[in-house]
Parts: C-alpha cells; structure tokens; sequence
C-alpha cells in the first residue's frame, strides 16, 4: 500500500472515529438528560405519592375515629338496655322473694296457732286427768 493509500485510509478512519466519538458523546449527554429527567419525574411522583398517602392516611384515622364513636356509642346502649334488664329481674325477683317470705310466714303463723292451741287442749286434758286422779296440787 502506498503512503497515499495509506494517508486516505488514515483520513477515513480518523473522520470515523471522530464521528463514533461525537455520536459517543451525544449519547452520554442524551443519556444524563434522561437520567436527570428520570430522577426528576421520580421524585415528582414520589411527592405526589407521599401527599397521596398522607391524604389517605388522614381519612383513614377519621374514618377510625368515626367508627370507634359509633362502636363506643352501641356498647355504651348495650350496657344501657342490660342495666334496664337488670333492673327490671331484680325487682321481679324481689317481688318473688316477698310473696314467698309472705306465704311462708303466713303458713308459719298457722302451723304456731294450731300448735299452741294443741298443747293448750293437751294442757287442759291432763289439768283434767290430774284432777281426777286428786295429783293436782
């Protein structure tokens, strides 16, 4: 090959590499635009998610604190209606406990006349037998 051929050869790959080099560095520099533009529409989005999930976040405890009220409000109606209950059996069984307690006292009270006026008649009866044997005194 003659210095000629050569030289031109030279040229060709010299305008070559030089064109690969440019191509090369418009590359790096498209592909830190991109990446600098990535970054930058990633952190938008990740504001965005965060506002989106404190929003969410704050709804959520509303909506907690809306539910704990209404659960708080049926339990403290629960007690409500089983303090009435409660209520309403004990004085039932209080009612109950008298009748009985009356009934039985009433029972009692016979049961005692009936004794006594049995032991007044046995009483009378051996004044009587006594009298008739000449024990009494």
């Amino acid at each position: 090959m003659d210095s000629e051929s050569l030289a031109q050869v030279e040229r060709i790959v010299t305008a070559v590499t030089d064109g690969l080099r440019r191509d090369i560095a418009e590359l790096r520099q498209t592909q830190e635009t991109t990446a600098a533009g990535l970054r930058q529409d990633i952190a938008a989005s990740a504001a965005g998610l965060r506002q989106e999930i404190a929003a969410s976040s704050e709804e959520t405890k509303r909506h907690t604190g809306v539910l704990i009220e209404s659960l708080r409000h049926d339990v403290q109606s629960m007690a409500e209606g089983f303090q009435m209950h409660l209520d309403r059996r004990h004085a039932e069984d209080r009612d109950y406990m008298d009748r009985e307690f009356q009934e039985l006292r009433a029972l009692l009270k016979l049961s005692y006349a009936q004794l006594h006026d049995r032991v007044e008649a046995l009483d009378h009866r051996v004044s009587r037998i006594e009298l008739h044997l000449g024990l009494s005194a």
